[in-house]
């Protein structure tokens, strides 16, 4: 039996449950991809299972010949595994997807995403995908868009947490890393009941390996703790013993894991690294000299705030520490407030003409703040690793702390715009517009503090509850409106906001 056959003989099946299924709900609307009134389940419990055990027990009797009717029943009895360690290493994006479409085990939860899922992956794994192909995997994810004249088939399903993974490796495949991992990392915010465990599972995997080839070990290690496989397992392990973490993993615990876990020809050189780091050795980070201190005279406070200003200016973006930023901010405040040099400011602007030392200290001052502030930004560095109560570094927190507000307040502005024009993305956009929010926020947040969560937050609330409404009333995608109901609860509640908070446990519990 040819596997063109099989896979006709299983849309078959399929056609002929939902037959059953609008049969027995005349008013139901039709779901593609769905199986009805638990046909295709009694089919493989009273039929497919008992003569695959049959075959199995006449084929280990000694019977070949039962192997070549057993053969056929394998993407029956077990979709997704032959799915994933067949069709998807071979490329084959059509056949792992009609063949995931029957796995009711492992994607119940959402079966079109997890058929998309696993159509994407065959595709990042195909060495020479054709372009008719790929636009067929990216219509089965992101669903259809008829404007502009192009229409293209609909989305079987409401998008769900398997769905929102298939669109990350789908960006993935396209060298949108950013927006893979925000997708990826975006699917812990599902319901449990809206997202099956092997989509967490392939997400917390794929970010964890992505951030290993970063060289970020921290993420790696907390990607860990979440569990999520044997290739998920031996990262952890390496993280752990890169990072001296206790107790560190032996060489012989490192062995076993990479014998484990699959890709070991990849994953030797990992291996490698963390047995060469030494068991609960962390290696030491090489200290930085101090920069300029030893290029100006004692006591000349502006030459030595200037010095440092020039090498934060040179220092490469997003490579600055919250200690460089407080020495800087300390050098600045220590120059502003010297008493000498505001003599001299005020004997160099009578020369000049000027009103006084201010109106030169003032521009200078901004000037300071725009850059401290830019290099903030640049290099994503904590609030709590650069925030004290100096005079400059005062100044640039507020500074920063409004245009960061102002750019939240514009987000939310477009998205409630968008929304009472009845403007329509699809799913999988409106997912991106909602994530790309919220990490606008969250990292506004971690830049500024608390202080910006409690000014943003109502507005926030406000434009992000109103556009999940209509998610889920309008559009009927109710699993990611539930997602950002619950992330406006969790928000609400570390915030202390009882009363939103009661309003987004109602919310949640209208369900998915």
């Amino acid at each position: 039996m040819s596997w063109g056959l099989l896979l006709a003989l299983a849309i078959a099946v399929r056609m002929i449950s939902e037959a059953a299924a609008r049969k027995a709900s005349p008013g139901a609307p039709p779901r593609p991809g769905a199986l009805g009134a638990g046909t295709w389940h009694a089919a493989v419990r009273l039929v497919l299972a008992p003569a695959a055990v049959v075959l199995a027990i006449g084929l280990a009797a000694g019977q070949l010949w039962c192997a070549l009717l057993l053969a056929p029943l394998v993407p029956f009895i077990a979709p997704w595994l032959v799915a994933r360690y067949a069709f998807i290493p071979l490329g084959l994006p059509r056949v792992a997807y009609h063949v995931t479409l029957l796995s009711d085990w492992t994607w119940r939860a959402d079966r079109s995403g997890g058929a998309a899922l696993a159509a994407a992956w065959a595709l990042c794994r195909a060495r020479r995908p054709d372009p008719a192909t790929e636009a067929w995997v990216s219509e089965r994810i992101e669903g259809a868009d008829e404007r502009g004249g192009a229409v293209a088939a609909p989305r079987p399903e409401p998008l769900r947490g398997a769905g929102v993974a298939a669109g990350a490796l789908l960006a993935a495949r396209r060298g949108d890393l950013e927006g893979a991992r925000a997708l990826f990392d975006s699917v812990a915010g599902f319901d449990e009941r809206a997202c099956p465990r092997e989509a967490r599972r392939i997400a917390a995997g794929w970010l964890a390996a992505d951030a290993a080839s970063r060289g970020d070990w921290t993420a790696v290690h907390d990607r860990a703790r979440e569990g999520g496989g044997r290739a998920l397992s031996l990262l952890g392990a390496v993280a752990a013993r890169v990072l001296g973490e206790e107790p560190a993993p032996g060489a012989l615990a490192l062995w076993l894991r990479w014998l484990a876990a699959p890709r070991r020809r990849a994953t030797l050189p990992l291996l490698r690294r963390a047995l060469a780091a030494g068991e609960g050795a962390a290696r030491p980070e090489p200290e930085e000299p101090e920069p300029c201190a030893a290029k100006v005279a004692e006591g000349d406070l502006w030459s030595r705030a200037v010095l440092r200003h020039a090498t934060l200016l040179l220092r490469p973006c997003g490579e600055v520490s919250g200690d460089e930023l407080r020495r800087l901010a300390g050098a600045w405040d220590a120059a502003l407030d010297d008493e000498r040099a505001q003599a001299e400011l005020r004997e160099r602007a009578l020369s000049l003409g000027a009103s006084g030392a201010q109106a030169a200290l003032g521009p200078l001052a901004r000037a300071v703040e725009e850059d401290l502030a830019a290099a903030l930004r640049a290099a994503r560095v904590p609030h709590a690793a650069w925030d004290d109560l100096g005079a400059t570094l005062g100044r640039t927190r507020r500074r920063l702390r409004d245009e960061l507000l102002s750019e939240v307040e514009l987000a939310c502005d477009a998205l409630r715009r968008r929304v009472d024009e009845r403007r329509e993305l699809p799913a999988l956009s409106e997912w991106r517009e909602w994530t790309s929010l919220r990490a606008q926020y969250e990292a506004a947040a971690e830049l500024v503090g608390t202080e910006l969560r409690r000014l943003a937050f109502p507005k926030v609330h406000a434009d992000v509850c109103h556009a999940a409404v209509w998610l889920f009333n309008t559009r009927k995608e109710r699993a990611i409106a539930n997602a950002m109901f619950r992330w406006l609860l969790a928000e609400a509640e570390a915030l202390e906001d009882a009363r939103l908070a009661g309003l987004q446990r109602a919310n949640v519990g209208c369900g998915v």
